[in-house]
């Protein structure tokens, strides 16, 4: 298995609990393949840091590579729950160790369980998240030719989220910081409009924040997905980015000139209550994970304070020294971030 290349010989460890609604690889027969589960299925991985690790890199096994244990995130230890009272009782361990707080990440499209599974530990690193982090890994096809199946199984996997979230409530979770990438939006919105409806007051209750970064998600369809929700978990910050190749894209193939993660005119979203923050000018790769990839911005965000002011409901409108431009048209605010300001926030 890609995630599995054996015992990492390294000393930073960062454990990743696991929902996933994904089921076994039809080639391999392994777990958390492309398949669809009706049953959700828990786990955890114990993920080692390599000692070489640099700020906005993520470097992993891959196949017909040479693994590198100085450079390499590497898997040193997994452990499956076919008991869901066991992974709560590991949950509410690691809960009262980080006093409450966990995050939850929702990969996007064309993603392996390994890429998240890497993706998650390398921003827990560089952003320095809560030491209980959740990876729920919906199943996505892992292949730039699957969007139709990834976009099906973003509606089927819904459910899976759900209830993923009320479990890590029900294990103690206090604060919980929902997060999701490109598609992994769409599963993240879909998911909070389903718990809104059937009155789930409580695990909404625990959301302490909600990250949608470069959201594949249809601007009309978001409107509509906010209006079932009613008022939307704060903060509610949305990462956006117009040179973002891969949406454009996607606007291709539905046929429209905006995806929420490219929207630039605020008064589509006026009424409701969300921070819009444009990186396009922290642009890296093909543009669709600014946030995660740009050592810059990533030092700027973390350096400054920004990005916990943000998710503590501090920013007031008026610009700083992490900011650039800043826009508000009624509930909604746009901050067009800048190189320039990284420099002033380093002083």
């Amino acid at each position: 298995m890609a995630y599995a290349p054996g015992p990492a010989p390294v000393t930073d460890i960062r454990p990743v609990f696991v929902g996933s609604t994904r089921g076994l690889d039809p080639e391999t027969g392994a777990a958390f393949g492309f398949t669809r589960s009706e049953t959700l299925q828990r786990a955890r991985f114990d993920v080692s840091v390599p000692p070489d690790h640099k700020t906005g890199q993520l470097q992993y096994p891959l196949k017909g590579r040479k693994v590198d244990p100085q450079k390499d995130f590497l898997l040193a230890g997994s452990k499956n729950y076919p008991d869901p009272a066991a992974f709560q009782a590991d949950l509410r361990q690691s809960l009262k160790a980080s006093g409450g707080e966990a995050v939850i990440f929702v990969h996007g499209f064309n993603n392996t369980f390994a890429e998240g599974l890497y993706r998650l530990t390398q921003m827990g690193v560089d952003f320095d998240l809560p030491k209980t982090m959740v990876y729920y890994a919906w199943p996505s096809r892992g292949h730039v030719l699957g969007y139709a199946y990834d976009r099906d199984s973003a509606v089927f996997a819904r459910d899976g989220l759900r209830q993923t979230l009320r479990e890590l409530r029900q294990a103690g979770a206090q604060r919980i910081l929902l997060v999701g990438h490109s598609m992994g939006s769409s599963v993240t919105m879909e998911t909070l409009r389903d718990i809104a409806l059937s009155g789930e007051t409580e695990t909404m209750a625990r959301l302490s924040g909600v990250l949608l970064i470069s959201p594949d998600i249809d601007v009309d369809m978001f409107r509509e997905q906010a209006r079932t929700i009613g008022p939307l978990p704060q903060p509610f910050v949305i990462f956006t980015s117009q040179k973002d190749k891969a949406l454009r894209l996607s606007s291709k193939i539905a046929g429209e000139r905006d995806r929420l993660g490219t929207l630039q005119d605020l008064r589509r979203v006026a009424d409701l209550k969300v921070t819009m923050i444009d990186t396009g000018a922290f642009n890296t790769a093909d543009g669709h994970f600014n946030v995660a990839n740009n050592p810059a911005l990533i030092r700027m965000l973390g350096r400054t304070g920004q990005l916990a002011k943000m998710l503590e409901g501090e920013q007031t409108g008026k610009g700083n020294l992490a900011t650039g431009v800043v826009l508000t048209v009624q509930n909604a605010t746009r901050i067009v971030l800048s190189p320039i300001s990284a420099l002033g926030g380093a002083n």
